[in-house]
């Protein structure tokens, strides 16, 4: 008897344009054992992911030590409500395993003297007045919606984000 191969670990840059992304965040970097840790169940969820029966052709992936993504392509099958609802599940499984917030809407993640930190949405008009963040400082831009968005647009001026009505 021949043993199979696993399937390959399927990667974000694997996925087209149009796959649609979920991306959360923490207030602070990923240690390596924690991306690790992401990392090998977001393949064992990848690979049991379904809609309706029909796998789902997924990815998740550690951006940044800060983000978890999870990206999947519609066209082969669409992501239901209960599918997505797994999905939502794995996140707070992960949150409640590595003891940490990935669902707080809350943070914003920016780059500072080439560093990347993170503050409280509530805090940046003061940061601005203060002259801490600008209109340049590079943000990240969780709420893009496809992969090709992801690449074209999720790191990026403060100016270009829907921050840019805190200027």
């Amino acid at each position: 008897m021949t043993a199979t191969a696993p399937s390959p670990t399927k990667h974000i840059a694997d996925l087209p344009d149009h796959a649609r992304v979920w991306v959360y965040k923490t207030a602070r970097d990923l240690g390596r054992a924690e991306q690790n840790l992401v990392r090998d169940r977001g393949a064992a969820f990848t690979s049991t992911w379904a809609a309706h029966g029909a796998p789902l052709d997924s990815a998740v992936e550690v951006l940044h030590d800060r983000f978890v993504v999870i990206a999947v392509d519609e066209e082969q099958a669409k992501a239901s409500g209960c599918s997505i609802d797994k999905s939502v599940g794995f996140i707070k499984q992960l949150e409640q395993d590595l003891d940490l917030t990935l669902t707080d809407r809350m943070i914003v993640v920016y780059e500072a003297k080439g560093e990347i930190t993170s503050c409280r949405l509530q805090d940046l008009p003061e940061l601005l007045k203060d002259g801490i963040l600008t209109a340049d400082t590079i943000v990240f831009d969780d709420l893009v919606p496809t992969v090709g968005e992801l690449r074209a647009r999720f790191r990026g001026p403060l100016r270009n984000t829907w921050l840019q009505r805190y200027l």
